[in-house]
This record gives C-alpha cells, sequence and structure tokens, in this order.
C-alpha cells in the first residue's frame, strides 16, 4: 500500500496549476517532508495556497512551521505563487491580546484536512501535516479523481471567499 506521504507527494508533482493545502496542524517534521515537492511545483507556476488557523498569531507553533518555509520560498523569489490564509474566527467581543493560539477559544475555525491538485484530484482524510499524521499515527482518508473533485473545489471557493478567511503575509 502506498503511503500517504508519497501519495500527496505523487500529486503534487503532477499538478499543472493550483494546489490548496488545508490543515489544522502544522509541525517541522512533517511539512518538511512535503516542502521539498512543493518548492518544486512552485518553480513550475503552480500556485500554491495553505489555509490553516492561528496563522496571524505571530507565536503560535504553524506559524513558525510556515515561515519556515516561506524563508526557503523568498531565497527562490517564488513569494508571489503562495497565498497564506488564517482561518480563525473569534468572537466580536473577545479581547485582541486574547485572540491567540493559548489565548480564549475561537468562535470557529478550520479542522479540515484536504488537499486539492487543480481540479484533477483531492485527498480527504484524517491527517495533519505533522510527523504524527504522516509517520506513527493510523491516519485513514482517500484521494478522489474526476468529477467528485468538483464539490471539493466549490468547498474550497466558498472557504476562501468567506469572512473568516484571512490573508496573512509572513
Amino acid at each position: 500500500m502506498e503511503s500517504l506521504l508519497s501519495t500527496l507527494a505523487s500529486q503534487v508533482k503532477r499538478c499543472d496549476d493550483e494546489i490548496v493545502l488545508l490543515s489544522p496542524f502544522f509541525e517541522g517534521d512533517g511539512f518538511g517532508r512535503l516542502a521539498d515537492v512543493l518548492l518544486d511545483a512552485l518553480e513550475r507556476d503552480v500556485s500554491l495556497t495553505i489555509v490553516t488557523r492561528y496563522l496571524a498569531d505571530t507565536g503560535s507553533h504553524n506559524y513558525a512551521v510556515i515561515q519556515s518555509f516561506m524563508d526557503r520560498v523568498a531565497a527562490e523569489g517564488l513569494t508571489s505563487r503562495v497565498s497564506l490564509i488564517d482561518y480563525t474566527v473569534w468572537d466580536d467581543d473577545t479581547p485582541i491580546t486574547e485572540q491567540h493560539q493559548n489565548g480564549e477559544n475561537p468562535k470557529f475555525t478550520l479542522h479540515a484536512k484536504v488537499m486539492l491538485f487543480d481540479t484533477r484530484a483531492v485527498y480527504v482524510g484524517s491527517a495533519n501535516v505533522t510527523d504524527y499524521g504522516f509517520n506513527r499515527y493510523l491516519e485513514m482518508g482517500v484521494l478522489l479523481e474526476g468529477a467528485k473533485v468538483t464539490s471539493f473545489r466549490q468547498l474550497c471557493d466558498h472557504l476562501l471567499d468567506s469572512e473568516g478567511a484571512v490573508e496573512v503575509r509572513i
């Protein structure tokens, strides 16, 4: 059975236009396993959108992991091909000082794990972009291809067009 990581890497290599990666949790070792193949895709003019939570919180673990990746992206001059989206919705009365990973609980946030490859394929599963998600936990997911991808494309478009999706620059 092909591992999840090799399946995702194979799909990234087949992309011609766009990759959308949704995950609530990123960790350096796990994301590092995808970083090289994602950089190769960026060099082929494929755009990458990363959607996660707490990305506007510069003290969050996700921020540190994505910042490390973006340093590599910047060194290659490819930042224009990457969009970073924080999907963390706070109650209106949550003080700004509590709107961070270790503060108040958000009103609504991302927990989905989806990776969209052009409009050709989509992975939907339980694995976060972490070493545990890729290597240590028993995770389940499916790779869908063909017409079934359309509804996930529409879901991603809806999410990215919603008020909760806030673009972040790192």
